[in-house]
């Protein structure tokens, strides 16, 4: 039963993933076109890729967070929040580490990058404790 939870967790993530970062996209577009010359990018973006990716991160978040479940402090919502906080550290903030050593990224775009994949990361975390619950 326990692996059957972690599909349903896994693929409802993994699609939450993907309606996010697209939603992110959008709102954020204004504020990285201005930059869409940079050789960085790749024109257009490979979405079904993005998409791909975005499921296996869901797989991958979902399982993790049922192999360490009981490790994981709070109950309920809160036990994903604790999960996303932690989840982001590794996730988001050494990504965004990565990316100010590595390109020539205005810092404007590596802080939004930042901020908006981690408000991201801790609303499914807390999406995923919901649903592991009520699926227990």
């Amino acid at each position: 039963m326990k692996t059957k939870k972690t599909l349903a967790c896994g693929i409802i993530t993994g699609v939450l993933f993907s309606v996010f970062d697209m939603l992110i996209a959008m709102s954020t577009s204004p504020m990285f076109s201005p930059y869409s010359d940079l050789p960085i990018w790749k024109t257009p973006p490979n979405i079904l890729a993005g998409v791909i990716f975005d499921l296996i991160n869901g797989f991958i978040l979902a399982g993790i967070y049922t192999i360490i479940y009981n490790g994981i402090p709070g109950f309920g919502w809160r036990k994903g929040l604790n999960y996303g906080v932690f989840v982001g550290l590794f996730r988001v903030l050494m990504s965004s580490f990565s990316t100010i050593v590595m390109y020539n990224i205005p810092l404007t775009l590596v802080v939004t990058s930042l901020i908006t994949g981690y408000i991201e990361i801790t609303i499914l975390c807390v999406i995923l404790a919901a649903v592991y619950e009520k699926l227990k």
